[in-house]
Formats: structure tokens, sequence, C-alpha cells
């Protein structure tokens, strides 16, 4: 019997955030850094996602983002730009240890996230295959946050086989950001 409710709770919940609803509402005191992804999803209340930016360019502006509130929680989710640049998965993964480690040292939790798939560029002349560097960088995000002991969000599971979830083969549609947030719930509560 408590299956079947289970069951039913999390396919209301789905429904509710598929039409736009929130099971949980955004927390404040949780930052969100991030590229593009973190920029065009709705759900943060402390979003601080650029369009185009690399773990370089977030490691460079996350001091003025900490120092400015005190957060409880920073989920870092970058690496789909190094990934379609071409910058070597063991400089985005010191990058985003580095952005872990000084988010502690501020006082907050930092929160790692594994990249989305990325299906094809948006750039119709781009025709590289990025999903064997996207395995190879989520399992490199995925061994730096258990060795720090940091949760770990994977976004990649649940969108792997929804390609039309997303709009260009790397930005979520609102079914693809659905998929994220109940992720990301799913690890923060």
């Amino acid at each position: 019997m408590k299956f079947g409710l289970v069951v039913l709770i999390c396919a209301t919940g789905a429904m509710l955030l598929f039409l736009g609803h929130r099971l949980v509402a955004a927390d404040p005191s949780i930052a969100f850094l991030g590229d593009s992804i973190t920029q065009g999803w709705s759900y943060p209340s402390a979003n601080f996602g650029i369009h185009g930016e690399t773990t370089g360019q977030m490691l460079s502006r996350e001091p003025a983002i900490l120092s400015e509130h005190r957060y409880r929680i920073l989920v870092l989710l970058g690496g789909t730009n190094d990934t379609m640049l071409h910058i070597p998965n063991d400089q985005t993964t010191r990058n985003l240890e580095e952005l872990g480690e000084a988010a502690v040292q501020q006082g907050a939790q930092p929160v790692l996230c594994e990249i989305p798939p990325i299906f094809h560029s948006y750039n119709p002349k781009d025709t590289n295959n990025y999903m064997p560097e996207v395995v190879e960088l989520n399992r490199k995000i995925a061994a730096l946050a258990a060795a720090h002991h940091w949760p770990l969000v994977d976004y990649y599971s649940p969108l792997l086989h929804h390609p039309a979830y997303l709009s260009d083969g790397v930005h979520m549609k609102q079914r693809g950001y659905v998929l994220m947030e109940l992720a990301l719930l799913r690890r923060l509560y």
C-alpha cells in the first residue's frame, strides 16, 4: 500500500512540475553558479548563471558572489562550455575543485553537478560527438565529489534518453528543467 502512495505522490509531483508548479519553493539561501543552462532555469531564486561561461570564468567571479550574501549552499553546474571548447577535463575538474573549496571557506556547502548530455552543438556546422568527453568529465566530477564528501547531483542520467527535452542539443526545454529539478530535489531534500 505504501509503495502505491509513493508512486502516486511522485507522479503528482512530476505533473505539477511539468505544469509549472513547484513542489518546493526555491530557497534563497541556495545559490546556483553556472553557464546558460543555469541562467535559463527559472527555479533558482539566487541564479548566477551566465551564457557561454566556462568554469575558469566562473572561478574568477565566485568571490564576489559569495561575499555579497551568506549562502548556505552553492550548486555548481559547470563544464558544458569547457567541453564544447575542448578545455581539458582535468582543468575543468581543477576549476570545480577550487570553486568548491572557496565555497567551503565562505561557510557554504558546495554541491557538484554532473553536466547534462550534449546531443549536438547548437551550431549546425559543428559535427563533433561530445558524448565521450561528457561521460569522462562526469566521471571526474563524481570522483571529485566523493573525494571531498560533497553532494553530487546527476543531471546526465535523467536526460540521456530524452534529446527532445533539449531545445538545441545543449539547452533545456521546460521538460528538461523538470527532470533537472527532480534530480536536485531528490539530492537536497
